[in-house]
């Protein structure tokens, strides 16, 4: 009898060693995520009824699968997602029918392929082939092929070139689209050096293409939102991003990105700097500025516009953000402090922001005239305070806090305030988190303008009187819900539900209703 269990092992043993091999050469991560919003709001009449006619839903279903230690010396990684959500065409929407869908790039379905590649160590020599995130190039996304050469264990250089798809494309479908359905050639190629030593570290890259969608700054006519603009062409920039510990008790970072060609020529792109000081062993002292001229916003803003090409005749409420379609620079500073003892955090931050158009003058929205306009004032400067107390469980593992954050905006005031109070259960594997957000904002135009909802891109300055933005005059309350759990070492779950209430003085209350749930599995 114990031969025969002694010759069953013998013959079970290499099975389980090689599961055991695949479990200690692949990770696999999947997740799927449910989200639905929808408005309400008791009015019968549909032409003061401001909540939406439909509703935001979709699944997602992610896998990212990661691959060591293969045969050959090969590594490889995969990371896609499929959104499963309704589609929206207008006779849905002229009839305000009670569709639901996901707001996106295009809206409908997405099947976004983040990275898909294979790479090869060597001693020397690495190389990747696939669709990759060249993150020391400004994050670029990369179809196509790398090179590394390690100089030695402080320096490599990589070399890099291939198809550049849409940055704000979100489905293969769209990669290489641009504005009307017009695909273009999209191609990059670069280089850049990487060192790290004990206390700096970073990059610098120099990256260059043709890019075939819609350009990045320009004049955008109001009367046409739906023409056509220009295509890109070229482009070269530079980054260097760099990390150094000048002290035990100073770090700095530091991210640059210069645009040497491009249709709005020279442009500092964006620049970060953040110094965190730790001036006592309670006491932490954190300052950074801030400047981002924003890069090709015109290849997704410009293609949201033209497939909602008729907002004279087709004023259907919808949900989503009103923004500039032109190349804007902003710039912010910012300093932050927090004293901590043992789980108790006291926190303070202020910033201040300012923004200008890189070619002035081309959104008569953005730019007032103080000649046309003695009322008003350009809405250049914006800065927030914020103060708080947080405590991570001093009693009894209860977990709260409670912050203030007085914030003037370009165009309106507000007094935020908020609540948390959580705890977790069952050795950590149940966590219970409650919240409230208390917001009273006020716009610069509440009570002195009407909206002609019609027009929003005002073509003349005489329509500035009486624009589609900074009316409101109200407040917002937000209870929230969040319950995670951990279900053995392989599971994990979320579900959050929010309900925002927004009163605007005149009207009705619009109720939002927000969940969100998600499911994780990891092996």
């Amino acid at each position: 009898m114990k031969r025969a269990w002694c010759l069953l092992a013998l013959l079970l043993l290499p099975s389980v060693a090689r599961a055991q091999d695949l479990r200690d050469r692949f990770n696999i991560r999947l997740s799927l995520t449910g989200f639905y919003l929808a408005e309400q709001q008791d009015i019968q009449d549909r032409a003061l009824n401001q909540a939406a006619s439909y509703s935001l839903g979709y699944l997602d279903l992610r896998a990212v699968i990661d691959g060591r230690r293969l045969p050959g010396n090969f590594e490889l990684h995969i990371d896609g997602r499929v959104r499963i959500t309704g589609d929206i065409d207008q006779p849905t929407l002229l009839v305000e029918g009670n569709a639901i869908s996901a707001r996106g790039y295009l809206g409908g379905r997405e099947y976004e392929l983040r990275e898909a590649y294979v790479r090869r160590r060597g001693l020397k020599v690495d190389f990747a082939l696939g669709r990759m995130y060249v993150f020391e190039a400004d994050g670029l996304k990369l179809d196509g092929a790398r090179v590394w050469y390690n100089f030695n264990k402080h320096w490599d250089l990589s070399l890099f070139a291939g198809g550049y798809p849409n940055p704000y494309s979100r489905s293969l479908t769209t990669d290489y689209q641009g504005s009307n359905g017009y695909y273009g050639p999209s191609i990059t190629g670069g280089a850049d050096f990487s060192y790290t030593y004990d206390k700096v570290w970073g990059s610098v890259a120099a990256v260059g293409g043709y890019l075939g969608g819609n350009d990045d700054g320009g004049a955008f006519d109001p009367a046409n939102p739906a023409g056509r603009p220009s295509t890109e062409g070229g482009r070269f920039y530079l980054d260097w991003r760099s990390f150094e510990r000048f002290a035990t008790w100073l770090d700095v970072f530091h991210d640059l990105v210069l645009d040497l060609v491009g249709p709005a020529g020279v442009q500092l792109t964006r620049f970060d700097v953040f110094a965190t000081a730790r001036v006592h062993k309670y006491f932490t002292l954190r300052g950074g500025y801030d400047h981002l001229s924003s890069l090709a916003i015109e290849m997704f803003l410009s293609n949201l516009l033209n497939n909602r090409n008729d907002f004279a005749t087709f004023p259907i409420k919808t949900i989503q953000n009103n923004l500039i379609v032109e190349r804007t620079a902003r710039d912010q500073v910012r300093l932050d402090g927090d004293v901590h003892f043992g789980k108790v955090n006291i926190f303070a931050e202020g910033r201040l922001r300012w923004r200008t158009l890189v070619n002035a003058g081309e959104d008569p929205q953005f730019v007032v005239d103080p000649k046309t306009d003695s009322n008003q004032v350009a809405a250049n400067f914006a800065w927030d305070a914020t103060v708080g107390i947080r405590d991570r469980g001093s009693l009894k593992g209860i977990r709260a806090g409670l912050w203030y954050t007085l914030l003037d905006d370009f165009r309106s005031s507000s007094h935020i305030l908020g609540v948390e109070l959580g705890r977790s259960f069952l050795d950590e594997r149940l966590s219970l988190d409650l919240s409230f957000l208390y917001a009273r904002t006020r716009d610069q135009s509440a009570g002195v303008s009407t909206c002609n909802a019609t027009v929003p891109f005002a073509p003349d300055r005489t329509a500035l009187l009486t624009p589609c933005f900074g009316t409101r005059d109200g407040e917002s309350f937000e209870p929230a819900l969040t319950v995670s759990t951990t279900l053995g070492k392989h599971w994990f779950g979320l579900l959050d539900y929010r309900l925002v209430v927004n009163s605007t003085v005149g009207t009705s209350a619009i109720l939002t209703h927000v969940l969100l749930l998600r499911i994780e599995a990891r092996y």
